[in-house]
């Protein structure tokens, strides 16, 4: 018998107290997302990853790459998601912190901004003795024709309240969600970049 995961639990509850349709998708040869929901309307493939170890993570003290928890999560729901583009629906991975009780380890704003497009980095000119740009630099794992079958990458996160969501936009993704409808338990990050991939 197989034990359901933690975060499938807490994204189930989740959509129950708010009401939303949500349908299990039964497991087979083909990879495929956890569930199909419903979003005012429009049908939405979601993914649920949880985040169990980390041989970093101590209660001594602990360190991290910034975003590395987000992008391995990103590298094992790339199967799952393409699915989704094929069938021209809207995807997102949700991720869950089952590492740290505090769910922040890994987990954090700037962890998925750096993860999904890439680490924060900064010009210095010697000359002038200043930093003169910054923007987002190496190991992003979303640009143009690059895993855009996810639409958004969110944190799912159990409070004392009950379940949170909270998603970041993909701007590369084939099948956008549409923002505006989404049911005001989701909070979105919307990003905006300029073509040369500096955030605005």
């Amino acid at each position: 018998m197989t034990v359901k995961p933690k975060a499938e639990s807490i994204f189930e509850e989740f959509c129950n107290l708010n009401t939303i349709p949500c349908e299990k998708i039964p497991e087979n040869v083909k990879a495929t997302p956890d569930y199909k929901v419903i979003l005012n309307g429009t049908a939405v493939l979601v993914e649920v990853k949880q985040i169990d170890t980390d041989n970093d993570f101590t209660n001594k003290g602990s360190s991290r790459t910034l975003g590395s928890h987000v992008r391995a999560k990103i590298n094992e729901a790339r199967k799952q998601l393409k699915s989704a583009l094929n069938q021209n629906i809207p995807a997102i991975l949700l991720i869950y912190n089952n590492l740290d009780p505090w769910q922040a380890f890994g987990t954090e704003q700037q962890d998925f901004i750096a993860a999904m497009y890439g680490e924060p980095t900064v010009v210095f000119n010697l000359n002038e003795n200043r930093i003169t740009d910054s923007y987002e630099g190496r190991n992003r794992s979303f640009r143009e024709g690059k895993n855009t079958s996810f639409s958004a990458v969110g944190h799912l996160k159990q409070t004392i309240e009950g379940p949170t969501v909270l998603i970041y936009e993909n701007i590369f993704c084939d099948n956008p969600i549409d923002f505006l409808s989404l049911p005001k338990c989701i909070e979105a990050v919307r990003v905006e970049y300029t073509q040369n991939g500096k955030e605005q």
